[in-house]
């Protein structure tokens, strides 16, 4: 089945993309409804008034309101002379929403009359139909505009059999020769065991079907109910999910320096996507340098978060992702919370300081019931690691405190591999044998090793263990 895209026209602004039927504006309406009610858009308001303002401004032809600075003010309150390279929420947002959209698509069974998405470097909506769309859901003005709607755009052509006839082709019936018809020979009759044969070997193939259909059916539920002890307790509270992500220490230039450095080099179109060369002399203020924080998310941690979410989407949990900075400890305590990221995650380092496992200094993982233990990540100095360590902790609802699950590696491939690990049912079955009998329904702390190959974590092996 093929798809074919099409994008709504505003006399205004883009002359190479068609108007839209009022039954196609409709079908569109209804798919945004649609996405907005699902589970991976639910608890996110900030990402539904994102997708409606995009969706309404492009139906509109409104597309010089689809800039990052104006969706900035419009849609997130941001001041009318704030700067989106230092506030990048827009950015952050439609990633995130693009994110959410791919999971909505994901989750459908069939393909629908309509999708809507936000394609990359754009904040544009596309509308892409399913190809065998009946034509009576565009009108004549979604082809040809002059035509009028009771005139029809196209012709559906006429059908004998399987063979097509021109719209407007006269036909003919040719009788029989009457002497043909009498000699012609009669057909054998078919033998009736055969027609029993062909009905035994039908039922045999449904049953077979069936029996497949239920085995796949009984495997994945086996292999939810696995998953499911690992999240049980997340899962189990009725409040929605809160996801810690951490955020990198990144410096950017000053829009004036970067600015003053694009003119004296005679850089074009560079945007801040540069590197300036700085003297050996200059100082931070003199480079324009500032930091960004909370901006900028390691390749790994964003996978490591699309892993839990799809996860908790699967279970139809809700959740809401925030930087640290953005998380009070009494939302910790009155959320169940995923911590994602070790050093660079300040969350994860103050709530599981008093564990048994924890990070320290800038490459260890230390043992604080044995002294002397401890894991050292040998970092090479251009940053090919070989190895990264890990840490997951689980806690269970304790008082009034919901429960907390972190994965933290030193690393942004330990973290990505930390969370591999917790979001699939064959390495819960390994957790649950290397914490013991009931161990899954316990608090408990596990270190992993990973191994790393061409950037990316190929085995984790669990190294120790703490229950209680």
């Amino acid at each position: 089945m093929t798809l074919d895209t099409a994008h709504p026209k505003h006399p205004h602004t883009d002359d190479h993309t068609p108007v839209l039927s009022p039954v196609q504006r409709q079908a569109v309406q209804e798919a945004l409804e649609a996405i907005l009610s699902s589970a991976p858009m639910r608890s996110t308001l900030q990402c539904q008034a994102l997708l409606q303002y995009i969706v309404e401004h492009t139906l509109s032809g409104e597309l010089s309101l689809l800039r990052e600075r104006v969706i900035g003010r419009e849609v997130f309150g941001r001041r009318a002379d704030y700067e989106p390279g230092e506030d990048p929420v827009v950015r952050i947002r439609a990633a995130d929403l693009r994110k959410r959209l791919a999971l909505y698509y994901q989750s459908l069974h069939v393909i629908p009359d309509v999708r809507v998405d936000v394609p990359s470097g754009s904040y544009k909506a596309s509308f892409t139909w399913r190809a065998d769309t009946p034509p009576t859901a565009i009108t004549s003005t979604a082809l040809h505009p002059e035509h009028s709607p009771e005139t029809p755009a196209f012709e559906t052509p006429s059908f004998i059999g399987n063979l097509p006839l021109a719209p407007h082709a006269e036909t003919s019936v040719i009788p029989p020769d009457q002497d043909s018809v009498a000699h012609a020979p009669l057909p054998q009759r078919v033998h009736s065991s055969f027609h029993y044969k062909k009905i035994a070997l039908l039922i045999f193939c449904a049953v077979l079907i069936a029996g497949l259909m239920a085995a796949a059916n009984w495997y994945r539920g086996r292999s939810d109910r696995i998953l499911r002890t690992f999240w049980a307790p997340v899962l189990d509270s009725p409040k929605s999910a809160l996801l810690s992500i951490g955020s990198n220490a990144v410096y950017r230039v000053s829009d004036e320096k970067a600015d003053e450095y694009s003119r004296r080099n005679h850089l074009e179109n560079s945007g801040m996507e540069f590197f300036p060369q700085f003297d050996s002399n200059q100082t931070i203020i003199s480079t324009g340098l500032h930091p960004a924080e909370n901006s900028f998310v390691a390749l790994g941690d964003v996978a490591s978060v699309s892993e839990v979410v799809g996860t908790l989407a699967h279970f139809n949990k809700g959740y809401q992702e925030r930087f640290p900075n953005d998380v009070s400890f009494a939302e910790v305590r009155n959320n169940p919370t995923v911590l994602i990221g070790g050093f660079n995650n300040p969350m994860t380092r103050e709530l599981t300081r008093n564990f048994r496992f924890v990070l320290s200094a800038r490459n260890r993982i230390e043992d604080r019931q044995e002294p002397g233990k401890a894991w050292v990540l040998n970092a090479s100095t251009d940053s090919h690691d070989t190895e990264d360590f890990a840490i997951i902790t689980r806690v269970l609802r304790h008082d009034e405190d919901e429960p907390m699950v972190s994965v933290a590696g030193m690393g942004q491939y330990g973290t990505l591999a930390a969370t591999d690990f917790v979001c699939k049912p064959e390495a819960i079955r390994q957790l649950s044998a290397a914490l013991g009998k009931d161990g899954l329904r316990k608090n408990f702390q596990v270190v992993l090793r990973i191994k790393i190959m061409d950037f990316k974590p190929t085995s984790t092996s669990i190294v120790a263990t703490h229950i209680w």
